[in-house]
Formats: C-alpha cells, structure tokens, sequence
C-alpha cells in the first residue's frame, strides 16, 4: 500500500520535494481564489442591472452571491485537475510549450466540468455560471502559465547574482551535485573537515542515510531537488563560489537501461548545469567523468588519447566533456576528472563495482567468478577520488581550467586476474574461477603522469588495503547483506528507480550522444 501511494505521489509530483509541492499548491489555491473574485466582479460588472440609488451595497451582495457560490470547491477542484494533468511534476525549462498545454488543458477541463454539474444540478443557473466560469477557467490557465513561465524559462535568462566574491577567487561555499552518493558522501565528509560551507543538491534516489552522521553539521545544507529542473539549479547555485558535479547514473548495465532517460541525466542535466553556472559567473566546475571513455586498447591511455567509448554510458561522459570544454570562455574555466573503477568504503556502499563485488563474494561464498582476466583496469579508493575533487578545486584555474585529468595511479592498473589473486589473499581458501565471454569488451591501462605532475596527486590507499577494508565491513556485519539492491546502481534502478528519474524527453538536439553510440554499435 505504501508503494502504491508512493507511485501516485511520483506521478502526480515527480521529484519535486514536499515543501516544492506544498508551496507550489499554496501559491495555485490563492490565485484561483484572486480568479475567482476578479470573475465574479466581470460578470457584475457585464450584466449590470445595479440599483443607482446604492450601488456599492448592491454590487457587494451581487458580489457575495457570486463568489461564495463557488469559492468553497473552485480552488481545490483547480488544483486538483492541475496535480492530475501533471503540472506540479518538474519539466526542463526547453518544454515550456508543453507546459502551455498542460495547463490550458486541465483549466478546459475545468470549465467543461464546471458548465457540466450546473447543467446537471442546477439548470436554471446556466448562464449565470457560463457568466463566471469562462473568465474563472481563462484567467486561472492564464495566470497559472504565467506563473510557471516567470520561473521556468524567464527566470533562465536572469542571472542569480552573486555576492560579492574577494579578488582572489577564493572558494568558500561549493555546491556538490549528487552529494549523498557513493564519491559524494566521502567528498561531503572531506570538504567539511577542511572548514567548507558545503551545499549538497541531491534527488536521494538512495536516501540520505549516508550523511546521517553530518547532516546536521552546521556548514551543510541539504537541498532535496532534481538537477535536470532549472528552478531546483537556480536556487542550488545561489552564493556558490565552486560546483562538484558528480550526478549520474553510474555503470554500463544501468545506463542500458533506458537510453533516453540516461541522456537527460547524464548528458543533457550537465549541459544544463555548466550553462547556468557560467551565466552566474561561476569559474570553478569540476565535472566526474570516467576512464571507461578509453573503451578497448592496447595502449596506455592518456588525457590527449582519443576517447573510444563502447557503451552509452561512456559516450553520455564523453559528450558532456565536450559540452563543458565547448562553454570555456576564460572566465568560466571546468575542470574534468576522468575516474578510474571506483574501490572501497563510503557512506553509502555500493557492490555492483567488480572490486568490492569480489570482496563480498569471497567473504560470503568463498568463491568469485573473474570473467576476461586478461582485461586490464584502473583502480582508485573513494576517499582518493574525493581527494582529487578537493584538490582540483583548490587548485589556480591556470592549472586546471580547461583540462582533462586521469584520477589514479600507475600502481593500480591491475588486470582482472590480477584483481582476484588479490582478493584470494585477502580471504585465504578462495576459489577464483576464470570464465571468457563477449559482453565487456573494455579493456585499457591509463597514464596518471599529468594528474601526478600539476597536482601532486598520488593513491594513499592501494587496492590491496581497499579490499581488506571491504573484506571486513562484510565479515564485520557494517553490511548486514551485500546484496541488498540498495547497495547496486543497477537493481535499484530496476525497482522503482528508474520510473523516480522519469522525466521529460530530451530534445532533438541532446539525443546527439544516443545517435553517435548507436552509430558505432552499427
């Protein structure tokens, strides 16, 4: 029952928060009530008929017939066709005409009702309630789209100015995209500990268990909302000095999922964002893409190597580069992290990474299954790559505006055989069974010299430490079941993940990254 009541609420509202929705339906009773009143006036007004002799007096009892006759049912039955018709769900600002169309929709069915049930019910009063409704539902549809344009696409024209920022550039107050997640809840903790006011934007399709423990920290904020909505960005980028976007969805298998709503969250929503935070003269944006941009090589991949991506997600990321290296302007200057696999512990843990998969295997069934061992990996801690993300931020943008940075170590790229006999350490009496199969043809060791040369960057944990961390968060019972969809991308995707992060469909112009991938599948 409750999964059902949560369906209806994400159809009827989308991701918005309940105090997004709360004032949204507050702000529409109001303006149906103001619709109404200005109705009832015009149909006084129109019909006339108004004693001379005290016309105030009889234009309020005229008045007081009209508006009460309808003011008890007229702004909830407003509202309620407006949730039904999917106006409270939050669309990207590009889809304003259908807006439009929503909107005038549900107010003609509205008026259609409304002239209806009088019909019905009270004959006699037809024309008298024709007289109010067909100004009541024009100007509700009117005001309620105008409302909704001033804040959707006008509203994106307007900077939201900043304050005042010392000459320096120093950064004291960043926005993390994607906060509560797997890098982003050891970012948050890092960025905290080093005395930032840390703004997190975070649609907690996992909750936000994972910040439990600095939730209330007293430079944190928390903000509930979906970064493909403009109104959400907007408000996310007010008094940011710095933008840490690591939103998306993660991993070959969930992004196969639903090719379109992968491109709006991954491609599309980063375009977005880098788009209105230069227009808010923000310069530092540092972007998490992926080594998976390599695809399959023989060589050793560095920042200035062509990407070959081999799957939807890798190519979502490479065109999202794009887009930001295409929006540098020299004051506006992002700063792309290319990743290598993800290891290790954080707030909010994941086993869908074929390292700490490996780790929970070997604990629970004593054996693991390497499929193409001979494929070579990157490999890098979570608390590592948040240390990245710190230093590239802190970094002059003389050093980092503009580039691309491999995030890892030249002494962790490990082949997948290579990765279980480590593992087979961790957990002695390990069985390691090598399966071959066509599914993953990636394959690619990557330079970590420019990243070590410009930041200093070296790995502080190596895979071996990272495993054994996994290794007994498991045996430890910190996990209480690995398997548990909550800790995978993938399976939570599956339930109802993926109808949460529903959205608009995105325009012609952003399926690009959709036609290139599937042009070279061809």
């Amino acid at each position: 029952m409750i999964d059902l009541l949560n369906r209806f609420r994400r159809r009827l509202f989308g991701n918005a928060s309940r105090k997004q929705v709360l004032l949204r339906v507050a702000v529409d009773l109001w303006v149906a009530n103001l619709v109404l009143i200005v109705a009832a006036v015009l149909r006084i007004v129109v019909t006339g008929h108004l004693n001379l002799d005290n016309p105030v007096g009889q234009m309020i009892s005229k008045f007081n017939a009209e508006y009460f006759l309808h003011a008890g049912w007229f702004g909830v039955w407003a509202v309620v066709l407006l949730a039904l018709a999917g106006v409270y769900r939050p669309v990207p600002s590009s889809r304003i005409g259908r807006r439009f169309l929503t909107v005038t929709g549900a107010c003609a069915v509205g008026f259609a009702m409304h002239v209806g049930i009088t019909l019905v019910v009270l004959p006699e009063r037809l024309s008298a309630s024709v007289a109010v409704a067909t100004p009541a539902w024009t100007l509700l549809a009117i005001t309620i789209f105008g409302i909704r344009y001033s804040r959707m696409s006008v509203g994106q024209h307007y900077r939201v100015v900043p304050r005042e920022k010392d000459e320096s550039g120093k950064v004291e107050d960043v926005l993390i995209v994607g906060g509560a997640g797997y890098i982003g809840s050891v970012l948050t903790e890092q960025l905290l500990a080093k005395g930032y006011r840390v703004r997190i934007l975070d649609m907690e399709l996992f909750g936000r268990d994972s910040l439990k423990s600095m939730i209330k920290h007293p430079r944190l904020e928390f903000m509930n909302g979906d970064f493909r909505n403009i109104e959400d960005i907007v408000r996310a980028l007010r008094d940011i000095d710095a933008v840490i976007h690591l939103a998306a969805i993660v991993g070959d298998p969930a992004c196969a999922l639903d090719n379109e709503t992968t491109i709006a969250v991954n491609y599309a929503a980063a375009k977005m964002m880098s788009q209105l935070a230069r227009a808010n003269g923000i310069s530092r944006v540092v972007f998490a893409s992926t080594c998976s941009v390599y695809g399959e090589s023989e060589e050793i991949r560095t920042e200035e190597s062509d990407p070959r991506p081999v799957s939807l997600y890798a190519t979502t990321k490479v065109d999202a580069e794009r887009i930001l290296l295409d929006a540098d302007n020299g004051i506006f200057r992002p700063t792309i992290l290319r990743f290598a696999t993800a290891y290790g512990w954080s707030h909010r843990p994941r086993f869908d990474l074929v390292a700490n998969l490996f780790a929970a295997q070997a604990v629970t069934e004593n054996h693991i299954r390497v499929f193409n061992g001979d494929q070579w990996r990157p490999f890098i801690h979570t608390r590592d790559i948040a240390r990245a993300c710190v230093l590239a931020m802190e970094a002059p943008l003389s050093k980092v505006g503009g580039q691309i940075f491999n995030v890892g170590d030249h002494s962790q790229n490990f082949t997948l055989t290579q990765l279980g006999e480590i593992v087979g350490t961790a957990v002695p009496g390990t069985i390691v069974e090598a399966v071959s199969n066509d599914e993953d043809p990636r394959n690619y060791r990557v330079d970590f010299t420019k990243i070590q040369k410009v930041l200093g960057f070296r790995a502080s944990v190596d895979l071996k430490d990272g495993i054994e961390e996994m290794v007994e968060a498991v045996r430890s019972g910190a996990i209480s079941d690995w398997r548990d969809p909550v800790y995978s991308n993938l399976k939570t995707l599956q339930g109802d993940g993926l109808s949460a992060l529903k959205f608009e469909r995105p325009e012609a112009e952003e399926l690009h990254a959709t036609r290139r991938f599937l042009n070279r599948a061809a």
